[in-house]
């Protein structure tokens, strides 16, 4: 994951290229439907976890359920309770809140190109970690933020079921498989702050450093 690709409208593009443009979108702007195809998502930072418990006694010492049932916060009991559950589903949902984000693609295809309405050039980033660096340096200049990761978006579907150990798949970090083809990888920032936050635009030509235009493949 040393570099990655930007499939955008040309002037778009040409803007990176030229002034170090970047626009950073927010984790729940994405789920707006006014934006093109292969970026709205409604279910952006949404996702539930269940586990389904058919039978349980609370002396069942080594049983997986008990777990479960702790972590799910069903309900306290004792050893020596005795108490016994059957057929109970337990469900955790999960909205994670607003959060600064920008995409990119691991991979350089036209099968990728395609997913992304209105994408007619590209721009390969040469040196993700310090284009990440930089852009979390300058966007502090607007907002404190702190990084939270870098990381490749798993493609599932957003109702898991408990692993057994925790609660899986960051919400920020899970699409639907039908947008597996984009390949993407996300920069995540949280605010340093409470209330509201909006996508920012900004300008910083030391971002070109780590660009450079890339014929369409």
């Amino acid at each position: 994951m040393s570099s990655a690709f930007r499939y955008s409208g040309q002037r778009y593009n040409d803007s990176l290229l030229a002034l170090g443009n970047v626009r950073i979108g927010t984790l729940h702007d994405f789920r707006s439907t006014e934006h093109k195809g292969g970026i709205a998502d409604v279910n952006e930072g949404i996702k539930s976890v269940s586990h389904d418990i058919p039978y349980f006694n609370s002396r069942d010492v080594g049983s997986a359920h008990r777990e479960a049932i702790k972590q799910f916060k069903l309900i306290d009991f004792d050893d020596s309770d005795g108490i016994s559950l059957k057929d109970i589903r337990m469900i955790q949902k999960f909205d994670h809140p607003n959060c600064f984000v920008h995409c990119v693609s691991s991979e350089y295809s036209r099968s990728v190109l395609a997913q992304f309405d209105g994408a007619d050039s590209c721009v390969e980033i040469v040196d993700l970690f310090n284009f990440y660096r930089r852009l979390t340096e300058t966007l502090n200049l607007h907002v404190p933020v702190v990084l939270l990761g870098i990381a490749e978006v798993r493609y599932m579907p957003r109702d898991e079921e408990w692993n057994g150990l925790n609660w899986g798949g960051h919400p920020a970090l899970i699409k639907e498989p039908s947008f597996s083809k984009q390949c993407e990888i996300r920069a995540i920032w949280q605010p340093k702050f409470s209330g509201e936050i909006a996508p920012i635009v900004i300008n910083d030509t030391a971002l070109i450093n780590f660009c450079k235009r890339k014929k369409l493949p």
